[in-house]
């Protein structure tokens, strides 16, 4: 079914309004189904709202721009994108990595009878499914109006969640009387005020109905009754008193006695029942009694606030599964130690790895005891600890002395034992990064556990099973950053250019065609070189865009040199992300046959390693080239050995022999038999064989004798913009 045939197409009934438009993200790989989505979605309007489309092409896009975008109400996921589980991997990311629970992901497959089973749609925390082919515009409609209604109402609700929160640290700071215990001596000392007497009182609770009044505890007691503080009412000395207690819990009511007053606070049928005797040498009189009737409103309740502010604080603060405190409680815990105590004390994080793939393995329940398993390790093992918090779903963090604290190497073997569940020995492997707090006594405690659990994600790109906070990492990662936001703003400016190196016939030195490479002059006047940008545009996923805006120069230059009568093929590279990505090469060869140019005059890039490393991936897609006439180059050749094993078949038209070797000719013979070796399987499989970096006319003259045709390098010229370049060929046609 052709992808305009999916939905159908009509125009907006109402104007346009200024209300804000909700966010849907399209993460899709076929560009054509994304396209027609998109015309669909821009037509429908929810609550009288129009939606924004956001798009992604991959898994790895669409989980870079998540955390840019907090308030995108629905994922439209293509189920098989880069790799056959990268829509699933994205759902794990989104809800276990960036922690997003409130966006709705709704799964789109364009094969038909490959629904997940329900049990996969669960565990990943999936809100709906449908095959492409059913999704109409009726259907669309009807799919974004339920789940963006439903995104908005618990977003709300957790909006309204995360202010509670913020309600009762507020309430923590300016409440005077913060716990029971401080709470409930107040109130004694105020009736004793109010009453006039010191003879003195007690106040007890009564934690349920069902709890039989003699196991009440006594949270708070005075004058005569001082020494039952945190006895129970089964003490011998309360017996005379306890038949008036018991009639206050009956009747739900005060008493007001000529020796002896009780007040009974209960805020409803479930919450605890607070007692207290205020021993009197007289009856209160009716003005007291009111006074009396007012204050105990009030107690009721602060009594209520005070369990209300308990649970909260429960929740806010503490792991209901582990019973420990959480990444709140912990920060509070940073928040707290001084400056100068910051530097006696560490901070461990320990990540479960792979805690997820075992869920979908062996289910939540056995996770839980996993989790479990290892808290109680901790708690063992540490036992100096300041602190045990479960950070997230699969990390704990142990604050401790520094002088008591393991080292890495001693670490290392509890990380590696086996946890115990139900009588059996689970390997669970783990990382750990150590972060010494004095390294960071200025930093907020936000900052401190990122820097701790990214010291976590160096160890385990490293390969280890623990590391320790090295400060030069956060530097590295300030100057990363701060390239990354300078390169967004380049590509947007345009301020990436291409230059273009000859390449030509040896012995006469007739320009035979150009290498585009990329170049980027900062506005301070740095030039910043390939190697340092690269890294971070793959790493960023901006990659594609600087691909394809080298293409773009490319083409344009191409375009310019065959109206001045150069018709000579320019070579342009390609990252291995993108050769790794479905829709890449017909991406590209949309753009260049929208160009209007011979692909003759074209060659593609790539180096040996990205050749060799998914070759069955991509050998189809370059053969389709060479067969439609477009060059494809391996560069670097000759450093690696996995490209022999495809020798006989190798997707290639040109093999460019590896600068490394060039520079040695005349001086190694291993360089010699190497660049001797692949002139040889030029001629023996048909390959057109270009040396890289020829710099020395001895150099050439080895080429020569060799029997290489082809060269690039400075002996005959450095990297030239487009309008010299031009000049140059026309001076060596």
């Amino acid at each position: 079914m052709l992808a305009d045939e999916l939905f159908e197409f009509r125009p907006p009934e109402a104007p346009i309004t200024t209300r804000s438009p909700w966010k849907v993200l399209s993460v899709e790989d076929d560009p054509t189904y994304q396209a027609s989505l998109i015309h669909a979605l821009n037509r429908i309007r929810v609550d009288d709202r129009p939606i924004e489309v956001l798009c992604a092409r991959s898994a790895v896009e669409a989980a870079r721009m998540l955390p840019e975008h907090h308030d995108i109400g629905i994922i439209l996921l293509d189920v098989v994108m880069e790799e056959d589980d990268a829509g699933l991997r994205l759902v794990r990311t989104i809800r276990d990595v960036i922690c997003n629970n409130q966006v709705r992901i709704v799964l789109l497959t364009g094969q038909p009878g490959m629904a997940p089973q329900p049990e996969i749609l669960r565990q990943f925390d999936i809100d709906d499914y449908w095959c492409k082919s059913d999704l109409t515009h009726e259907h669309l409609t009807s799919v974004i109006t339920g789940n963006l209604r439903t995104w908005e109402r618990t977003s709300q609700l957790e909006q309204a969640r995360q202010g509670l929160q913020l309600i009762v640290e507020a309430s923590q700071a300016l409440s005077k009387r913060r716990d029971l215990v401080s709470y409930t001596q107040g109130v004694l000392e105020t009736l004793s005020g109010l009453l006039r007497v010191e003879q003195g009182g007690i106040l007890c609770v009564l934690n349920s109905p069902a709890q039989p009044l003699s196991e009440s505890r006594i949270l708070a007691a005075s004058g005569c009754f001082e020494r039952l503080q945190n006895q129970t009412l089964a003490v011998p000395e309360l017996d005379l008193f306890r038949p008036l207690l018991v009639q206050a819990v009956a009747q739900r009511g005060h008493l007001y006695g000529e020796r002896y007053s009780v007040l009974c606070f209960t805020a409803d049928e479930q919450a605890s029942t607070y007692l207290t005797l205020v021993k009197t040498d007289r009856q209160p009189t009716p003005a007291e009694i009111n006074l009396l009737n007012v204050f105990c409103e009030n107690v009721s309740s602060g009594f209520a606030n005070l369990s209300l502010y308990s649970r909260m604080s429960q929740l806010a603060y503490h792991d209901q599964l582990l019973d420990i405190p959480n990444r709140n409680s912990l920060k509070r815990s940073l928040r707290a130690l001084r400056t100068a105590e910051r530097q006696h004390h560490v901070l461990w994080v320990i990540q479960l790895d792979e805690l997820n793939e075992t869920a979908l393995y062996f289910g939540e329940p056995f996770c839980d005891r996993v989790l479990q398993s290892v808290r109680d390790r901790l708690r063992s093992r540490l036992p100096d600890q300041l602190l045990l918090a479960r950070t997230d779903r699969r990390s704990f963090a142990v604050l401790m002395p520094a002088d008591t604290a393991p080292s890495l190497q001693d670490m290392l073997p509890m990380l590696a034992e086996p946890v115990i569940i139900d009588g059996g020995e689970h390997q669970i492997s783990s990382v750990a990064a150590l972060l010494p707090l004095s390294r960071c006594a200025h930093q907020e405690p936000e900052q401190i556990l990122r820097l701790a659990e990214l010291t976590v994600v160096a160890a385990k790109r490293n390969g280890q099973p623990a590391a320790e906070y090295d400060h030069t990492q956060e530097q590295q990662m300030r100057n990363r950053y701060g390239l990354l936001n300078e390169l967004r703003q380049a590509l947007q400016s345009q301020a990436l250019q291409i230059v273009l190196q000859p390449k030509v016939e040896l012995v006469s030195g007739q320009a035979v065609g150009f290498e585009a490479l990329v170049r980027w002059q900062h506005p301070d006047g740095r030039v910043i070189t390939p190697d340092t940008f690269i890294p971070v545009a793959e790493t960023a996923g901006l990659i594609s865009k600087l691909d394809m805006n080298v293409l773009q120069q490319t083409l344009s230059v191409c375009r310019d040199f065959l109206q001045q009568g150069v018709a000579l093929p320019i070579s342009f590279n390609t990252s291995s992300i993108d050769l790794l990505q479905p829709g890449y090469f017909d991406e590209m060869l949309a753009v260049i046959r929208q160009s209007g140019l011979p692909l003759e005059l074209l060659e593609l890039e790539v180096t040996e390693s990205q050749a060799m490393v998914e070759y069955r991936s991509i050998a189809h897609q370059l053969r389709t080239l060479i067969a439609l006439g477009m060059g494809v180059s391996i560069d670097d050749f000759g450093t690696g050995y996995s490209s022999l094993a495809h020798i006989t078949d190798l997707a290639a038209s040109v093999l460019k022999i590896d600068r490394t070797f060039i520079s040695r000719l005349g001086e190694s013979d291993d360089a010699n038999h190497i660049v001797d070796m692949i002139l040889r399987l030029g001629d023996r499989f048909g390959f057109q064989v270009i040396a890289e970096g020829v710099e020395t006319e001895q150099q050439r003259q080895l080429l020569i004798e060799k029997g290489c045709r082809y060269a690039q390098g400075y002996l005959f010229s450095r990297p030239l913009p487009p309008e010299q370049a031009l000049a140059w060929a026309q001076a060596h046609a």
